[in-house]
């Protein structure tokens, strides 16, 4: 069995406030993009958990979500060895849930492989236990994402849009930026989406992720990439979730193609990519 693990952005993403457990009650809308990991799974005999991968290095087996999303649905079954291998093309800490939605691909993944059966209201609740960004990935739509990230609305998104996607390789460690992060609540969301809803070009305007204060503070490069995006066509260009993925918003190929020779080479990833909207 493959799956496709596809990365996702957020279009926006605003810090509401902080709760007394310590995350941040958060308001943003996440869209899947078509830049994908691959996660092969196929049964063995030994009851085992077999795992490799192309980057070898990414963590301890114990802390990898992977092993944790087969560890938590185990027990369901009397076989349950499984030979795993992850092709890993999303950059890491990139603000692209690039763990998270390998986690959710292999719950939906071993659903079907040992015919568990699952709900997809019990896919988003085992999620939710590893993570706070994995149960969007098991809507396989566009969503707002409020709480924590866990509370997910999904819409559809009727304006046609290209990104360009940037890493330059400097890895963001998420808890960093969420231990430096104040309250805004600056953003207004439900605009932004009735805009996209009726393929209105002035919803890109509106595109804002307030982390990039503390992100452009403590990492002023990931500014200055924002910045050449922009000034070579980009409707718009943010960071993604708590970075360092640096993406610009086109409407046409033309502008796109354009940015796209001007910065490939410049930097460790730069890839055109699209939404994806199941």
């Amino acid at each position: 069995m493959e799956r496709k693990c596809y990365a996702k952005v957020n279009l926006t993403l605003d810090s509401l406030l902080k709760r007394d457990d310590g995350y941040h009650e958060i308001d943003s809308i996440m869209v899947r993009i078509n830049l994908f990991d691959k996660l092969i799974i196929k049964k063995n005999k030994e009851n085992k958990f077999n795992y490799e991968t192309n980057l070898p290095d990414i963590c301890a087996l114990e802390d990898n979500l992977i092993y944790k999303a087969w560890d938590l649905l185990k027990d369901r079954v009397d076989e349950n060895g499984v030979d795993v291998t992850l092709i890993k093309n999303i950059p890491l800490a990139a603000g692209l849930a690039g763990g998270s939605t390998d986690a959710a691909e292999m719950i939906k993944g071993l659903d079907k492989l040992w015919d568990l059966g699952l709900t997809l209201d019990e896919k988003m609740s085992l999620g939710k236990r590893l993570g706070a960004d994995i149960p969007f990935f098991f809507l396989e739509s566009n969503a707002r994402a409020q709480g924590i990230g866990e509370i997910l609305t999904p819409f559809t998104n009727k304006l046609k849009m290209k990104l360009l996607l940037i890493n330059d390789g400097t890895e963001i460690s998420s808890a960093f930026i969420y231990k430096r992060l104040g309250d805004y609540g600056v953003i207004d969301t439900s605009e932004i989406i009735e805009k996209l809803h009726k393929g209105e070009k002035s919803a890109i305007s509106g595109f804002r992720n307030v982390m990039e204060d503390v992100i452009f503070e403590n990492f002023p490069h990931i500014r200055e990439i924002c910045s050449r995006l922009e000034d070579i066509g980009a409707e718009k260009a943010l960071v993604s979730g708590s970075g360092a993925s640096v993406f610009g918003v086109f409407t046409d190929d033309k502008s796109l193609e354009f940015a796209y020779d001007k910065l490939s080479g410049k930097y460790k990833f730069v890839e055109k990519v699209e939404l994806v909207d199941d």
